[in-house]
Order: C-alpha cells, then sequence, then structure tokens
C-alpha cells in the first residue's frame, strides 16, 4: 500500500509540474516569446506525453511559424492519441493538401468530414477528394459534380481563406482540363491574390502565358515572381533567359544591375553579402554576353570601389585562369587564402583554388585543400560537389552519393547537386535511380535547359524518345525561343519517325531567324530527308537554301555517305566535285573526294589530299585517321604503325590518337599493351564509356588476378542495363567471373538475344548456362557459338567454352 501510495503521488506530482509549464508556455506565448515557449511546451511532454493542449498548442505555433515537417509530426502524434480531434484532422488534411500529399489527404480528410459533416471546411475536403478521385480516374463527368460543388462553397464562404486555398486546387485543375486551359488564369489570379508565396501557381500562371503567346504578360509576370521570391536564382535566370531570347541585352544588363543596386541598399551582413553576390552576377553575364574585356572593366571598378573584398579578387583571379594565366592565377588565390580567417568565403575561395589545381594536374594539393574546408565545415556545399566529381571519376559512386546527400541536406533546390546524384547512380548502373535524380533536377532548375537537355538524352539512350519529347516540350513552354531546345526537339521527333511534326520544327527553328538557327534549320532539314531516305530531294533542298557552295557540311556528309551506302558512287562523285568547284580549299570536302577515290580504287589520289591536308592542318584528326585506315587497309601496316607514332609523338595525349593505338594493340593481340592504353584513356575522362567498355572487357578476359577483376568491375557497373548488347555483355561477363551467376545471366540473355550472330556473347551466355547446371541450354548455345569460330582460334574464352562443351554431360537419349 506504501508502495502504490508513492507511486500514485509521483504521477501526480508529474502531471502537475507538466501543467505548470503548460500554463508558463501559454503566459510566454502571450508575452511573445515564442522560444521559450516552446522550450516549455517540450518539457511538458517530457513529463507528460498525452497532455493533449500542449500538444495542440504546439503544433499550431509551429504552423504558425513556418515549420510544416515538426507540425504535421505533431498533429499526427496526436491523432494517434486522440482519433476524435478535429482540429488536428483538419490541419493535417490542409497541410498534406498544400504538399499534394493525396493518400495522406484522403486519411484525414475523410475522417475530418465524417466528425463535422455540416463544417464547410470539411465538405471542401469531400469535394477535392472526390474531384481527385474522378481526376485519377480518368473521369471527367464524375469529375464535374464535386467541382461545382467546390465552386458552390467558395461561393458562399468568400471570407474562408482555408477553404478558398483548397477550393482552388479544384477550379484551376478543372479550367487546365477544359478546352480553353487559359480559362485557368482568373482563378490563378486569385489564387495568387491569397497566397503569393506558392511557387507552384507562380509558375503554372507563368507557363500559361507563355502557352497563350503573351510575351509582355509573361515578363511582367516574372518580373512580379522576382519581387516576390528575390532570392530565387531560378526565377532571375528565368527572366533573363527572356530578355535574351528577345535580344535585348541592355534589358537583361539594366535588371542585373539594377537587383545588385536593390541589394546594395539593405543593411548588415546577410544584406552585404547578398549585393557581393548580385554585383558578381552582372560580372559573369558580362563576361558571357559582351566579352571578357568588359567583365574585366566591371571587375576593375568593383575592386577600386572595395580594394579589400577577397570575393571580386578571387573571380578576377579566376578569369586570369581561364584566360590562360594560369600560374599568375594560382598565386593570386593563395595570397589571399595567406594568415586569412576561416570564413565560409574563404572557403569557397579554397575550393576554388583547389579547381584550379585540379586542372593544372596537381591532385594532391587540389584534394587537401578540400578536405581542411570539409573538416572545419562538414556541409560545405561547393567542397562537398567537387569532392563528389573526383568520387564519381574515380568509380566510387557509393561515397559520392553519401557526401551529395549532406550536400542536399544544405541546399535540397540545388539543380547542380541533384545532378551529380544522377552521375552518380548512373555511375553506379542503377539508371532508375539516375532518372529519378535527373527529373528532380529539372524541377529544381524550373525546366532549366541544361537539366532538360541532359535529361531527355538519358532518356533517349533508354529508348524513350515519346518521354524524351515531354521533356524538351515542357522546357520550351518555359523557353519558348531557345536553340539547342528547339533542334532536340526536331531531333527526338525524327527518332519518332514523326515525319511532319519534324517537318514543322525544322520550319519553327528557322523562324527564329538568327543565323546559328538558320544554319541547324538548313543541317536538320537536310537530315530530316536523307531519313526518310530522300537523296535527291536532300541534295536538292541544300541547293536552292544555300546554292551549293555554302551549305552545311554535315549534311553535305550525310548525303555522301547516303550515296555510298546506295551504292552511287558516280553520283557522289559528281556531287562533290560541283562543291568543290566552288570551294576548292574547303576541308570537309576535299576529305569526301579524297574518300571517294579510295572507294574508287584510287589509292593515290585519295593519299595525295589526306596528306596535304594534314601538312595544312595538323591539328585536324579527321584527314590523319582516313589515312591512317587507307595505308592499313593496303598492305601498308608498318607505314600506319609510323604515321600514328610520329602523331603521337607530337600529341602523346589527344584521345582520338591514343584510341586508334590501343585497337592496333587489340588487333595485334598485345593485350598488355592495350590495357595499358585504355587505362591512360581511362584516367584522362572516365566518363568515356566506350572507353569503359572497352577496359573493363580487356581486364575480365586478359587478367587473371582479382584486383583487375574487382577493377573491371568497378568500372563496368555503368554498364549494368544498358541497351547495348556489346556493353552488357562486358558486365554479364564481369559478373560470371565473380561467380555472381544470376546477375550474369540478367545481362547476358538481352545481350545475346540481341546479337545472335556474334560468336563470343553466345559463348559468355553458353558458360553461365553450364555454371548453372543447365546443360541442355549450354550445348545448345556453346555448340552453335564455336562453330562460328575459326577452328585455330586460341583465345581464352573460346579454348575455355571447347572444354566446358566437352565436359558437359551426354545428350540424353530421346
Amino acid at each position: 500500500m506504501i508502495v502504490a501510495s508513492l507511486a500514485l503521488s509521483a504521477c501526480d506530482s508529474a502531471e502537475q509540474r507538466a501543467e505548470r509549464h503548460y500554463q508558463a508556455g501559454l503566459q510566454l506565448l502571450k508575452s511573445g516569446d515564442v522560444e521559450r515557449a516552446l522550450v516549455e511546451f517540450r518539457n511538458v511532454f517530457d513529463l507528460n506525453g498525452r497532455h493533449k493542449d500542449a500538444r495542440l498548442t504546439y503544433a499550431r505555433v509551429e504552423r504558425e511559424r513556418g515549420d510544416l515537417q515538426e507540425s504535421y509530426s505533431q498533429y499526427l502524434l496526436l491523432v494517434e492519441q486522440y482519433p476524435e480531434n478535429q482540429e488536428a484532422r483538419f490541419a493535417l488534411t490542409e497541410m498534406a493538401i498544400e504538399h499534394r500529399d493525396w493518400a495522406e489527404a484522403e486519411r484525414h480528410g475523410r475522417e475530418a468530414a465524417r466528425l463535422a459533416p455540416d463544417d464547410p471546411l470539411a465538405r471542401m475536403f469531400t469535394a477535392i477528394l472526390d474531384y481527385r478521385e474522378a481526376a485519377e480516374a480518368r473521369d471527367r463527368a464524375a469529375g464535374a459534380g464535386p467541382a461545382d460543388r467546390a465552386q458552390a462553397l467558395l461561393a458562399a464562404n468568400p471570407d474562408n481563406p482555408e477553404l478558398a486555398r483548397i477550393a482552388y486546387h479544384v477550379l484551376i485543375d478543372r479550367a487546365l482540363g477544359s478546352i480553353d486551359p487559359a480559362s485557368a488564369l482568373p482563378w490563378l489570379d486569385r489564387a495568387i491574390a491569397l497566397d503569393p508565396q506558392d511557387f507552384d501557381w507562380q509558375m503554372l500562371k507563368l507557363n500559361l502565358l507563355v502557352a497563350g503567346g503573351d510575351k509582355a504578360a509573361a515578363v511582367a509576370h516574372l518580373e512580379a515572381m522576382y519581387a516576390t521570391f528575390p532570392g530565387d536564382k531560378s526565377v532571375r535566370d528565368l527572366l533573363i533567359a527572356w530578355y535574351l531570347q528577345d535580344r535585348d541585352l541592355d534589358g537583361a544588363e539594366a535588371f542585373l544591375r539594377r537587383v545588385a543596386d536593390d541589394a546594395a541598399r539593405g543593411t548588415g551582413a546577410t544584406a552585404a553579402k547578398q549585393a557581393q553576390s548580385a554585383r558578381l552576377n552582372v560580372v559573369q553575364f558580362l563576361n558571357q554576353m559582351r566579352g571578357r574585356d568588359a567583365a574585366r572593366v566591371e571587375l576593375d571598378r568593383l575592386i577600386a570601389a572595395a580594394p579589400q573584398n577577397a570575393a571580386y579578387k578571387a573571380t578576377r583571379a579566376a578569369m586570369d585562369f581561364e584566360s590562360g594565366n594560369r600560374d599568375q592565377a594560382i598565386a593570386a588565390l593563395e595570397a589571399l587564402l595567406k594568415n586569412a580567417p576561416e570564413t565560409e568565403e574563404m572557403h569557397n575561395i579554397k575550393v576554388g583554388l583547389a579547381r584550379m589545381l585540379d586542372q593544372t594536374g596537381n591532385s594532391a594539393d587540389a584534394r587537401a585543400r578540400v578536405e581542411e574546408v570539409l573538416k572545419l565545415d562538414p556541409g560545405h556545399v561547393p567542397a562537398l560537389k567537387l569532392k563528389a566529381e573526383w568520387l564519381i571519376q574515380e568509380d566510387r559512386p557509393g561515397d559520392a552519393i553519401i557526401a551529395l546527400r549532406t550536400a542536399l541536406d544544405q541546399d535540397p533546390k540545388d539543380a547542380e547537386i541533384l545532378t551529380l546524384m544522377g552521375q552518380a547512380h548512373e555511375r553506379d548502373g542503377a539508371r532508375d535511380l539516375a532518372g529519378e535524380r535527373y527529373a528532380a533536377a529539372i524541377d529544381a532548375s524550373n525546366r532549366g535547359v541544361e537539366e532538360s537537355l541532359r535529361y531527355a538524352a538519358f532518356l533517349i539512350q533508354d529508348r524513350r524518345e515519346d518521354s524524351a519529347r515531354t521533356v524538351i516540350d515542357n522546357a520550351l513552354r518555359v523557353h519558348p525561343d531557345n536553340l539547342p531546345l528547339r533542334a532536340a526537339r526536331a531531333e527526338v521527333l525524327m527518332d519518332l519517325r514523326a515525319w511532319d511534326s519534324a517537318t514543322r520544327a525544322v520550319a519553327d527553328l528557322r523562324a527564329l531567324g538568327t543565323g546559328p538557327a538558320i544554319a541547324a534549320a538548313d543541317r536538320l532539314g537536310a537530315k530530316l530527308l536523307l531519313r526518310q531516305q530522300k537523296i535527291d530531294e536532300a541534295m536538292q533542298y541544300l541547293d536552292s537554301l544555300t546554292a551549293g557552295a555554302d551549305a552545311d557540311r554535315t549534311a553535305v556528309a550525310s548525303i555522301v555517305q547516303a550515296q555510298i551506302g546506295a551504292g552511287k558512287l558516280d553520283e557522289a562523285r559528281q556531287y562533290v566535285d560541283a562543291l568543290l568547284a566552288a570551294a576548292p580549299q574547303d576541308p570537309t570536302l576535299r576529305v569526301l573526294s579524297a574518300r571517294l577515290f579510295a572507294l574508287a580504287d584510287r589509292p593515290d589520289q585519295a593519299e595525295r589530299i589526306y596528306r596535304a591536308l594534314i601538312a595544312e592542318q595538323p591539328d585536324d584528326l579527321r584527314p590523319f585517321q582516313a589515312l591512317y585506315r587507307l595505308l592499313d587497309s593496303t598492305g601498308r601496316a608498318a607505314e600506319a604503325q609510323a604515321l600514328l607514332e610520329g602523331a603521337l609523338a607530337k600529341a602523346p595525349d589527344h584521345p582520338g590518337l591514343n584510341l586508334m593505338k590501343a585497337r592496333a594493340l587489340e588487333m595485334a593481340k598485345d593485350w598488355d599493351g592495350a590495357i595499358a592504353v585504355y587505362d591512360r584513356l581511362y584516367a584522362m575522362d572516365s566518363n568515356s564509356t566506350v572507353v569503359a567498355n572497352n577496359l573493363a572487357s580487356l581486364l575480365s578476359v586478359h587478367r587473371d588476378d582479382a584486383a583487375s577483376l574487382e577493377r573491371a568491375f568497378d568500372i563496368a557497373r555503368r554498364l549494368r542495363g544498358s541497351s547495348e548488347p556489346a556493353f552488357l555483355d562486358t558486365y554479364g561477363w564481369i559478373a560470371y567471373r565473380r561467380g555472381d551467376l544470376a546477375e550474369a545471366l540478367a545481362a547476358l540473355e538481352p545481350a545475346a538475344a540481341a546479337s545472335p550472330d556474334a560468336a563470343d556473347l553466345q559463348i559468355h551466355l553458353g558458360m553461365t548456362y553450364a555454371a548453372l547446371q543447365r546443360p541442355d541450354d549450354a550445348r545448345r548455345v556453346l555448340s552453335a557459338a564455336l562453330a562460328r569460330v575459326a577452328a585455330d582460334d586460341d583465345g581464352p574464352d573460346v579454348t575455355e567454352a571447347r572444354k566446358v562443351l566437352a565436359a558437359l554431360p551426354a545428350n540424353p537419349l530421346p
């Protein structure tokens, strides 16, 4: 009895202390001391976790302060303890709708409607949930009733902002799905007036204005958006892009200067930092649009006005570095950092110095600088980005992703971080995750051009041209006159064989009216005709556009290639000769002429042209490669080799020359030599999928040590899930060698199916069948594959396959 009494007394004491903390919190709230009030409420929870009023108040205050995640979690805990609590259900539903979390909105909204069936807001919950259900079922008729209810509730409750905010979701969506999407604009204006900070509504209005062709209204809206979101880089970049699309450099510069002047009027450290950033944006714009000299003049003016400003001096050093004055730039940054305090600005400069050091080959010092920064500031975003880039290049995507997650915690909407994460996942062979990150980068950049083009190219690699088209079309709604996007749209339409749409896309490109746009339209117009096998029409098309002599050389080369493929060598000769008559010194036409001489069995004339071009333009690899192939194919292998070695002596790091040497060594079965050259190429650029595939393949086939096999696996992970049979085969064979037979089979079966006549791919599949104890499949595949192999082929795979086939159990009698 004594123990029970003491326990009860202690319980009462805890509840009483909790109540005192709660009352103290209320008093602090009343006096405006929110932070201390929240501390008191947390003290309540430590003593009495079921104190309903304290939990409600705490959740309500956090929501008012904008900490929606904390507020949501507190309301969620409350409904777990008190499922009938109406305030919590309503708040959870509203927040779920704001974040477009329809599963949570359904869960709490239906319960809120059950608790308060006559409450207008609860009835609005039901309307939007019914509308969403119909929309997901694509039943417009079923959605009409809920939308009408939402509009009637809004009319009956004009002074209820919570109800109005939800109603606008329904009414805007219904208008967008109608035959007149622009009818959503009045609803959007009301929604934006209610909540100007809703970025999605602001962007939706911009997209509608762009789609309607009202450029003046679109620019005005962008100006208003920038006033609402003054620190948002994506909005600033969109507005500048609009000025540039109208070729209004003065307007873009004036806008950037206005932003900088506005920022300079602020007070305090944060305002000074924003002003400095805005001034540097002007410098960057001048550098890109008006040239380095104009940017340097602006930068010198800034430094004269603020001679102690390290960021301006660091920017000048970066410009010196880009101009080729690398030692001077590095020395300038090192001088800035000498005895400098460890501030964020100095950390940024240190990362900039690390990039310079890395580009000049001093990777050890570069990495040391980055580690110095991260030791003092583990969340420093520029340092984490640079470290992640290095980790990706080193085939350590997992470590890169860890670093990038830390960076993303600091800046969840950084498109560059998301892009790097996509590259890390892609290097790891996780293409689904890579695609998700690339798509997220598009959202973070508000359909940025680079991000959209990168994701579209990624989708095309996976043969998802329809999705790529959607990505490009969405980006064009924001950047309607962007040349790379317009050109990419025409290309993807050709891939889809949508000839009429592609024709219109080329016409739209030409309508931009600029020199680069017209040149791109010429090239793509010819390509469109060639893709439809209309060779003669393509020639006439180019002649009609440019009178022949000035024809786009890429298009001309495509036409000649098509004629060669069709066996029309005489027609190709006449075509090239006619163009050469007007432009006899054109290097592209001369290369094409030499190639035609070689195909016509006139190698001497071809050789003379190639050697003349090499003497005139030693940096142009095309005639060199063509001459090398000509010599090699005409039984002059020693001369070809001497030509290659001579070129490599002059340019030992030239990627194209090294790739030619590696392939020559492969042909000579000098596997170690080929591996060494591919190693050099991979060190120079580990992004090359071809180099990665060839190096990993040689390591897995011609090396037996465990370290080489593991390195081959690290390199080849990116090939997992590839649509290229040879790449899949490389990855699958490495998986086989590592004993992961299920993974090997998943890669080798589609590779072999796509290349039924490739003996090496079939051998790898047959060996995997044998290892999986599938003798019938192994015998069938290996027998057919080895029948295609020369009797004297003693390659390691072929030799092993013969042994495996001989060791298979005898085929049972039928």
